[in-house]
């Protein structure tokens, strides 16, 4: 039998765990919907109850557990530092009780960081060395691989994508800064485009789609499919953004690819297309071979992540 690990995935409403072999089958998975009223304790709770659930009847003993969720996280002291997603997780090591219930060590990284050791592994990411992950969704995160180890940085936050400034006098950004990728280009910033469309008549399309409610990406994405030529366009000046930001870290980081996951590529050739062209209009010199793939792990991207980094801390990487 091959080597198992106990996964989590913990998003701020939902929770998924698995048991996964080291070639990235997933043998039992259980899910969980977490209420929004739910305390810190009962929802470290459900995430040891719904590790251990998937743990059970297991073929043989388990080799380790790892948590990938959002936010600051301290790998090495398996610490949240904050998790915007989730109240009360501030300083708090959650790799404890989830070693202490399941009986075998237990780690905890950053979901996207996860992400990017998880294609790297199993995805789109096989066959490189040197990876760039980026997760455009809600935000934007990224994860760095680097001669075939996930790269963390001096204090663990390595990756962060959606924090370089593309505008110093741009939109200001949840972490504090104008101007932030994930200001100007995430499903957050998307929603607020459509709203301005929407709120000074630019695109009645949009109204009519949103029926009286505020518009988000979704909407903004429907509205350009249905010929709105203003909504179009904000999909491709978002696109040609995340380019801009993507070329700018390929010529500092010179990866053999560059991986993409997330909600935002549903908006396919209308954000992508203008994405490549900017990403290579900045690559220098042989950086501009630089491939680009789309994720291959889908809904599992966070369980065979987290596979991926107990592995590595493991020692099996």
């Amino acid at each position: 039998m091959a080597d198992l690990i106990v996964a989590a995935d913990l998003g701020g409403t939902h929770l998924r765990a698995a048991l996964v072999t080291a070639d990235g089958h997933v043998l039992k998975r259980a899910d969980h919907h977490t209420p929004p009223t739910a305390t810190r304790d009962e929802i470290v709770g459900e995430v040891c109850n719904l590790m251990t659930a998937v743990a059970e009847g297991a073929p043989e003993r388990p080799l380790g557990a790892c948590v990938a969720t959002a936010g600051l996280i301290d790998a090495d002291q398996g610490k949240v530092i904050i998790a915007p997603n989730i109240p009360g997780f501030r300083n708090l090591v959650l790799t404890d009780p989830v070693a202490a219930r399941l009986g075998i060590p237990a780690y905890i990284e950053n979901d996207a960081s996860a992400a990017a050791l998880g294609e790297f592994r199993f995805g789109a990411g096989r066959g490189t060395r040197h990876l760039l992950h980026a997760t455009l969704g809600t935000g934007i995160g990224g994860g760095i691989v680097i001669d075939g180890r996930l790269y963390r940085g001096a204090k663990g936050l390595a990756g962060e994508i959606g924090h370089i400034i593309l505008d110093p006098a741009g939109p200001v950004c949840n972490c504090g800064s104008r101007g932030c990728l994930e200001a100007m280009v995430s499903g957050v910033a998307f929603a607020a485009r459509a709203r301005y469309l929407a709120s000074t008549g630019k695109s009645a399309r949009l109204r009519e789609i949103a029926a009286g409610r505020e518009p988000d990406a979704s909407d903004l994405h429907a509205a350009a499919l249905a010929g709105d030529a203003f909504a179009e366009a904000e999909i491709r000046h978002g696109g040609h953004l995340l380019g801009l930001g993507l070329g700018s870290l390929v010529n500092v980081l010179n990866p053999d690819a560059v991986t993409l996951s997330g909600g935002l590529l549903g908006m396919g050739a209308m954000l992508l297309e203008p994405l490549r062209e900017a990403m290579y209009s900045l690559a220098y010199g042989p950086a501009a071979g630089t491939l680009i793939r789309l994720s291959e792990l889908g809904d599992d991207a966070g369980i065979l992540g987290a596979t991926a980094v107990a592995l590595e801390r493991l020692g099996r990487g």
